[in-house]
């Protein structure tokens, strides 16, 4: 494990209490660290609430991290938020996906290659938090594109396997 005071980054998906509510803590433990963020969360939100201005990804941007690198997606609306993005480690195959396959529940193994959709669905049809926005099938496409093989997702298991797929069958189910 990595020490905090290590961190050059703490990044996130969008600003919501459980995707960033802990952030000045973070901030406080690596006082060499940056928020992380699209671009716009930088601009409406993560600016005026953390610590320290953030580091503002655009849409496509690639960020090296020395042996590693990653690439932001920028994903208004999806599920929800305007400033909604998602994080791509490319050599890895992971896609940091957020609430996307959002599993109730707190009993869950940390990575699966079983069903997630389902779970996530059920979870959804019980509180819909999508925004159902008309470029939801596209910008889900996008991110199939990157072909990502470990969707890290933030609420439920990580799951492997063709994640452009899922993604699909995903974009599939929210249209139906």
């Amino acid at each position: 494990m990595l020490p905090p005071e290590r961190l050059r980054y703490v990044g996130f998906s969008h600003v919501e209490a459980d995707e960033c509510g802990s952030l000045n803590d973070w901030l406080a433990a690596a006082p060499q660290a940056e928020p992380m963020c699209g671009s716009v969360a930088a601009m409406v939100s993560v600016n005026d609430l953390a610590d320290r201005p953030a580091r503002a990804l655009a849409d496509g941007e690639r960020l090296d991290l020395g042996t590693h690198s990653i690439r932001w997606f920028d994903a208004p609306h999806l599920p929800h938020g305007w400033e909604c993005g998602y994080l791509m480690h490319g050599t890895a195959g992971t896609l940091f996906c957020g609430d996307l396959f959002s599993q109730g529940g707190a009993t869950h193994p940390p990575l699966t290659p079983s069903d997630i959709l389902g779970p996530s669905e059920a979870f959804r049809r019980v509180m819909d938090y999508y925004a159902h926005a008309p470029q939801s099938r596209a910008t889900l496409e996008r991110l199939a594109a990157a072909q990502p093989v470990t969707l890290a997702c933030m609420h439920g298991s990580a799951w492997q396997g063709d994640g452009a797929a899922l993604l699909r069958a995903l974009a599939d189910a929210l249209l139906a």
